[in-house]
């Protein structure tokens, strides 16, 4: 059993190192290249009793777009991921669900990291019982040089907790920090955008 796995980890470790290095020659790229263009990403993922979906998109000159997703032997399971970057920054979004039974969570994470500004935000729904079903989701860019994103996450059930929190900072402008939003939902939680703030 060990010697299969000392010869899978020279394969993992050489797939994680490639992503490092990708991801590294995007971030300077973007804070090299002279033009002017919008980056931006956004993932989802919807996880339900009998059914998940997952997926996401992205903009930039360079974008990377992944979704998966699975239902067999009574569990649900999505994940979503995007990249976007260009000369203004990098964009991230990743979103993952799971399900089984009586009970399903989802979380989202958005990241921006740009010439103007930064962006982080985050969010995640828990639910049990009845037609138990959650949903999360998100995106961040960067439009008219000014950055922005969001996290919105909403589930259906007996019992669902939802919350979402979110941080941007334009450059040379005071930070905009609102408060973690928790909650207990029957619907969609609020969406927030938080741009153009001067």
């Amino acid at each position: 059993m060990s010697q299969s796995i000392n010869r899978s980890l020279p394969r993992s470790t050489s797939a994680v190192r490639r992503t490092l290095a990708g991801l590294a020659a995007a971030l300077v790229m973007t804070m090299m290249a002279p033009t002017v263009s919008a980056q931006s990403a956004g993932s989802w993922v919807d996880i339900g009793n009998g059914f998940a979906g997952a997926g996401g998109s992205a903009s930039g000159p360079i974008s990377i777009v992944k979704g998966r997703s699975s239902s067999k032997n009574g569990m649900q399971f999505g994940h979503g991921f995007a990249l976007g970057a260009g000369p203004n920054g990098l964009a991230i979004s990743n979103s993952v669900g799971a399900g089984a039974g009586p009970g399903g969570v989802a979380h989202n994470m958005n990241l921006n990291i740009g010439a103007n500004g930064t962006h982080f935000s985050q969010g995640g729904v828990v639910s049990q019982g009845g037609n138990r079903r959650v949903i999360s989701g998100g995106q961040t860019g960067t439009r008219n040089g000014q950055v922005y994103g969001g996290s919105q996450s909403t589930g259906f059930g007996q019992n669902t907790k939802a919350w979402s929190q979110s941080h941007t900072r334009q450059w040379g402008q005071p930070t905009y920090q609102p408060a973690v939003q928790p909650g207990y939902q029957s619907g969609m939680t609020n969406q927030r955008w938080f741009g153009n703030r001067r």
